[in-house]
């Protein structure tokens, strides 16, 4: 302690004041970089260096912005010096700006500090408020991911939107439209229907057409067969 002021040198320093000038060495109890007199001003203990106990001391709380009496400053439901372990901003409730909060984000296994978790294109928030998964980047498991399917105009929760019997991807595979339910039973290069869902009693073509044509003359059979 070079000036006698009642503060070690090295302590001076850290906090900014002169260990040279014995009338700055004002004393701090606890050692967590506030004066006891700074301490009392802000109504903090002067005994207690994380007088919030958040894991950040009282000194280190006034250099960041935070609230050395409030656990949680920015009330997201995260503490403070989670945030500051996690890389969240402790000053901020939804520090990737995606509409949910931090705490909220931790909760859902979401990431808060990647606003599209899954990549998918849609942000986390956008996909909890239309019941989408934002830990699956195709939540209805049809080979379009969810923000596709949003500029597309399909339904990310459903994997036939236009329930037509094929899956939107396969649809947008193929080039038909997976909002129109008419198009889902295709023509082939010789004007035969083929339907390309699934089908019992299809012909090798996969047109159910032939299925079709053979119950026809069976019902034609059935009359002859009452009328003799």
């Amino acid at each position: 302690d070079t000036d006698g002021g009642g503060v070690d040198d090295g302590d001076e320093v850290d906090r900014g004041t002169d260990p040279l000038d014995p009338s700055d060495d004002l004393p701090d109890t606890d050692d967590d970089g506030l004066s006891d007199e700074e301490e009392e001003d802000l109504g903090t203990d002067p005994n207690d260096p994380d007088s919030d106990d958040d894991g950040l001391e009282d000194g280190e709380e006034i250099d960041l912005g935070t609230d050395p009496n409030d656990p949680d400053s920015d009330d997201d439901g995260l503490g403070d010096g989670d945030e500051v372990d996690g890389g969240t901003d402790p000053r901020d409730p939804d520090s990737d700006g995606d509409g949910l909060e931090d705490g909220e984000e931790i909760d859902l296994g979401t990431d808060p500090n990647d606003p599209d978790s899954d990549d998918d294109g849609l942000g986390d928030g956008d996909e909890v408020d239309r019941g989408t998964d934002p830990l699956d980047p195709d939540s209805d498991d049809d080979r379009l991911e969810d923000g596709e399917e949003v500029d597309l105009g399909t339904d990310p929760n459903d994997p036939d939107s236009d329930n037509g019997g094929v899956d939107d991807g396969d649809e947008v595979d193929r080039g038909s439209d997976p909002l129109d339910p008419d198009d889902d039973l295709l023509v082939d290069d010789v004007g035969i229907g083929k339907y390309t869902g699934g089908c019992n009693g299809c012909d090798s073509q996969g047109s159910p057409l032939a299925g079709f044509g053979a119950l026809a003359a069976g019902l034609v059979l059935l009359r002859r067969r009452r009328a003799a």
